[in-house]
């Protein structure tokens, strides 16, 4: 082969690769490993946001959580970030999330702003104890994990408990209202009692009852002449702060709740007194239980 018909072969050649790399089909990144690969590394602070994504079913991409948040169903064993009000921003990072999302409770308010700075989104959602507040919020943060369906889907299954907690009260119709005395315990040997304009005081009007102790909001330590005064039908305690005190008999055993005769005692989850989650339907229906309420056939 000559010098000159050498030479046109490798231009022909060198000609038709443009062609061929334009023909040749791209490679393509498999659907779910793309959206696992979008999908933000969470850390979650505050009990009503972590039970809230975990029903969700995004738990996969949690990779943190507060101490609070540990008590949670399906969430032990998760790593845990600290106390809500005291985080730290070296253990946060050390997660390397890229997603926070918490409640307004959550801080402190520089620590906040060094995982700003860090590159982390910060997401808080107020944490105000009502149920429309709890609605909202469950839409929030569907929203925010492109989860939309399923939050839709949770909130319908809370108004069908509260329907059906509805039904229960209106079977009660007439009866004596049911004086609701909630209680838990911060520390050794110091009970709280919670008043109005808290998660507890929405889960007893939920119910059909009535708070005890309306004269106040938030909580305040409990004390022995409180209790007698209010004379309560029933005592509305967390299961953690039930073991704290030596179960239903070292609660018999405390000042006020000794002198008071006839109450009943009722459990919720811990994280019910903290604030409002998909569940909260859940919890209504327990105390409606503790109550005595009449049960619709069907249900």
């Amino acid at each position: 082969m000559n010098r000159v018909l050498r030479a046109s072969l490798v231009a022909l050649s060198l000609s038709a690769l443009p062609a061929l790399a334009a023909e040749a089909p791209a490679a393509k990144v498999p659907a779910k490993a793309a959206e696992k690969a979008a999908e933000p590394r969470l850390v979650l602070v505050g009990p009503t946001i972590t039970e809230t994504v975990f029903a969700l079913g995004a738990g996969a991409q949690v990779v943190g959580v507060d101490d609070i948040s540990l008590m949670l169903p399906g969430v032990a064993g998760t790593p845990k970030v600290g106390y809500q009000r005291a985080l730290s921003a070296e253990t946060v990072l050390a997660l390397r999330p890229t997603r926070l999302l918490a409640t307004e409770e959550a801080g402190p308010p520089g620590v906040l702003e060094q995982l700003r700075t860090a590159g982390t989104d910060v997401v808080l959602f107020p944490n105000h104890p009502t149920l429309d507040e709890a609605r909202k919020r469950i839409r929030e943060v569907a929203s925010r994990l492109g989860r939309e369906a399923q939050g839709e889907a949770l909130v319908t299954e809370l108004d069908k408990d509260l329907k059906v907690a509805a039904e229960r009260s209106a079977a009660a119709k007439g009866r004596k209202p049911v004086k609701v005395l909630a209680i838990y315990a911060r520390g050794a040997n110091t009970l709280m009692v919670a008043g109005t304009q808290t998660a507890s005081d929405e889960l007893i009007r939920l119910a059909g009852a009535v708070n005890a102790v309306p004269g106040f909001a938030g909580h305040r330590p409990l004390t022995a002449e409180e209790v007698v005064a209010a004379a309560p039908d029933l005592i509305l305690i967390p299961s953690g702060s039930l073991h704290a005190v030596g179960g239903a008999e070292g609660l018999q055993k405390v000042p006020g709740l000794a002198q008071v005769k006839g109450w009943k005692l009722t459990t919720v989850d811990d994280v019910n007194f903290m604030g409002l989650g998909p569940r909260l339907g859940k919890a209504v229906g327990l105390i409606q239980d503790g109550m005595q309420l009449p049960v619709r056939s069907g249900t």
